[in-house]
């Protein structure tokens, strides 16, 4: 039996995937049906960003200099986004100001994803053991849980 999926890094290159399909979702979907898309979308940001400030984001700044740079980087992203996402469900989702700030919003999200893949992803792999990181995605998808009972 392996543990491959429970690798921090596999956990979040697959929710990373999972966002860019919820965010065309949202793009592609009429009225009513926009709106849910939006709220499914953002529920699964909500905790995915929880669990990477409480689990990865702890454990690169552990590591200093790059890894404490990189966090704090991919920390602000994340504050923004979540001012940009309380603007949108602020909203109608149906109107053309949504729809504006949502394809800015989208953008920004998946540049925010490619950095994490290009920094975070790459410094988790080369700096901690497969043990730590199979731990560290238990302790994630445990954050995901309990951040989405609140």
């Amino acid at each position: 039996m392996t543990q491959v999926d429970n690798d921090v890094t596999t956990i979040v290159l697959e929710q990373h995937q999972e966002v860019a399909r919820r965010l065309d979702a949202v793009l592609s979907s009429p009225g009513s049906a926009r709106a849910a898309e939006f709220g499914s979308l953002a529920d699964l940001l909500a905790a995915h960003e929880h669990a990477e400030e409480s689990v990865i984001y702890p454990a690169l700044r552990k590591l200093g200099g790059e890894g404490s740079h990189v966090a704090e980087d991919r920390t602000k992203e994340e504050s923004a986004a979540e001012q940009t996402l309380k603007k949108l469900k602020s909203m109608d989702a149906g109107s053309e100001e949504f729809d504006a700030l949502f394809r800015e919003f989208s953008l920004k999200v998946h540049a925010h994803a490619e950095s994490e893949e290009r920094e975070v992803i790459p410094l988790l792999k080369v700096s901690l053991p497969d043990e730590q990181r199979q731990s560290m995605g238990q302790a994630f998808r445990e954050s995901q849980n309990s951040g989405s009972a609140r």
